[in-house]
């Protein structure tokens, strides 16, 4: 696993449209390279096996509450667990996991372009202050 690089939840990372529902703030939006934002799920880093195919983001939290991205990927296979590893040890405390993905093909394509965004020359990159 290389060393972590910097990609943050969107800012308003809740979507509105879940506003004053209680469970509100298990979702956030994460930004691909494309612009394209992606909701997903979180839960704590435990459950992230529990996805098996689904495109996971192992996330750190800092002292304000922003996710930033160790590890982008699919939650399954020898490889998952070093990456889960390695994340853990980065600090990263939560699994941020998107479920609407329509198919193998759209799955590939969202870890694509997500993963595009963790580049430091990526136009879209999402590094906002917290």
């Amino acid at each position: 696993m290389t060393a972590p690089v910097k990609i943050t939840d969107f800012d308003p990372a809740v979507p509105a449209v879940l506003d004053g529902i209680p469970f509100a703030s298990d979702f956030r939006h994460w930004v691909g390279a494309s612009g394209r934002k992606y909701l997903t799920r979180g839960f704590p880093i435990d459950m992230a096996a529990d996805f098996p195919g689904a495109p996971v983001i192992l996330a750190a939290v800092d002292s304000n509450g922003r996710r930033e991205a160790v590890w982008i990927g699919i939650s399954v296979g020898r490889r998952f667990e070093e990456a889960l590893a390695a994340a853990r040890a980065s600090g990263a405390t939560e699994a941020h996991v998107h479920l609407v993905a329509a198919g193998a093909v759209a799955r590939v394509r969202v870890l694509r372009d997500l993963r595009a965004a963790m580049t430091s020359n990526s136009p879209a990159r999402v590094e906002l202050a917290a």
